[in-house]
């Protein structure tokens, strides 16, 4: 979290090909809200209250990440390659439980060390059922704790922490419940860090 940092954790917009090795796609399952102007007024109203902190251009539509899957690849060459059968599985799993739609709360701004975010609220634990049922269809790449939450950008140079926590604290917060009934897989382009979400499929929570 940025309370433990002294600054931020600047990112920079360029192409890193000691990550993707070549390979194109990455694929994530998200909650996406293009659809929801509430939620997307939010998302542009606390990027709005950091932007002299964020790196530009962030083009990347307000999501919640669910699940990381990796590189779309027809063979396995690294752990963050991720296949047609890996998705299947999934597919499979998700078919085979029951998990219907539950709503979650979009609340306060926040921060990691590298990216501001709004935090979500889940009292119905749908999230780690959805997570869970994902992971048996294939493993999670993942060099962190999941914790979820609505990424608002990427800050742009080594602030001192203290100024942006501040910053932070006169954010206005009114939160959001949202009902999610769908999760849908999304591609982004490897070379482009804060590029749009490409949205390939939508798998329809059963009601």
């Amino acid at each position: 979290m940025l309370s433990q940092n002294p600054t931020t954790i600047p990112s920079e917009i360029r192409d890193f090909p000691e990550w993707h090795h070549g390979r194109k796609k990455y694929a994530v399952w998200v909650l996406q809200f293009d659809e929801n102007l509430a939620v997307r007024e939010k998302f542009n109203a606390a990027k709005k209250h950091l932007k002299d902190y964020l790196l530009e251009p962030y083009y990347r539509q307000p999501h919640i990440t669910l699940f990381v899957c990796g590189f779309l690849s027809e063979k396995h060459h690294y752990n963050d390659d991720f296949t047609q059968a890996q998705l299947d599985a999934q597919i499979q799993a998700l078919s085979k439980r029951d998990i219907g739609p539950f709503e979650i709360e979009i609340g306060s701004l926040n921060s990691f060390a590298s990216a501001p975010f709004l935090e979500i609220h889940d009292p119905y634990k749908g999230i780690p059922r959805l997570r869970e049922v994902l992971r048996s269809g294939a493993r999670e790449f993942r060099t962190a704790p999941y914790r979820p939450h609505l990424t608002i950008g990427l800050y742009a140079d080594a602030f001192p922490s203290k100024k942006v926590l501040d910053q932070i604290a006169t954010y206005e917060n009114i939160p959001i419940r949202w009902a999610v009934k769908k999760i849908t897989l999304a591609i982004y382009q490897a070379e482009e860090v804060v590029g749009k979400l490409d949205y390939r499929f939508d798998y329809l929570l059963k009601t």
